[in-house]
């Protein structure tokens, strides 16, 4: 049985430096792990990184990347460019879509369907700290937004919008531990509430590692970016 599990921060297609960083955890591959959104875009491996989440059984939510590809899901499978250059050309999607060029119409109709079926947020009520808070992931700090998940309309929308990429928003909420990405830093912020696990892997001159936070441990575990180029 797993007493931890490992949360993982924004990978971006850095899957040499992800299995690399498995292979430091106590348990390796066999770990119990939880990704934090943003396994795609960027980095010339996103192909392999979704392919490794979905052999392992591995865990993860939704980022706004993934969100992003699915909004061109077609263009994807039908291998074209699509018609948001900013996302493809500034934010990606370009290395995503060539990371694919050698998958079959087959794999890629599995990988949609893996990223399309990402929950918004995870919640292990199993795993608790030592203040007695249960674990819930997302992509983007739930701050303020966090009694806006189960009402309709308008406030679920709100709620929606700011867990897959809004930022800034740090706010504790009682009885949780939130541990999510998307704003890249250069060391976890682990604080009695919350974790900010993504220390830029893909951004190799500015960050350039990629960690996993132990939880309910709090013991972090870093590698840096080894991929090639960059």
């Amino acid at each position: 049985m797993n007493d931890q599990i490992y949360l993982i921060g924004d990978v971006h297609g850095c899957y040499k430096t992800l299995c690399a960083l498995i292979d430091r955890l106590p348990r390796g591959a066999d770990s119990k792990i939880c990704f934090v959104g943003d396994l795609i875009d960027h980095g010339e491996g996103s192909f392999e990184v979704v392919q490794l989440a979905m052999r392992r059984g591995y865990a993860a939510v939704m980022g706004n990347h993934e969100y992003r590809l699915l909004q061109y899901k077609d263009a994807f499978l039908r291998g074209e460019t699509p018609s948001n250059p900013r996302w493809f050309y500034l934010n990606g999607g370009a290395q995503t879509f060539a990371s694919y060029d050698k998958a079959s119409r087959v794999q890629k109709l599995a990988h949609i369907e893996f990223l399309s079926n990402l929950p918004l947020y995870l919640e292990f009520a199993e795993f608790k700290n030592a203040q007695g808070r249960r674990l819930f992931v997302s992509h983007s700090a739930i701050g303020r937004m966090w009694p806006l998940r189960n009402l309709d309309g308008d406030s679920e929308a709100e709620f929606r919008r700011h867990v897959l990429c809004g930022r800034g928003n740090f706010s504790q909420n009682e009885g949780v531990f939130n541990v999510y990405g998307h704003t890249p830093i250069a060391k976890p912020d682990v604080t009695n509430f919350s974790a900010n696990v993504d220390i830029g892997c893909v951004y190799k001159h500015d960050f350039g590692r990629l960690c996993a936070l132990e939880f309910p441990s709090m013991r972090v575990f870093m590698q840096e970016n080894i991929e090639e180029g960059g």
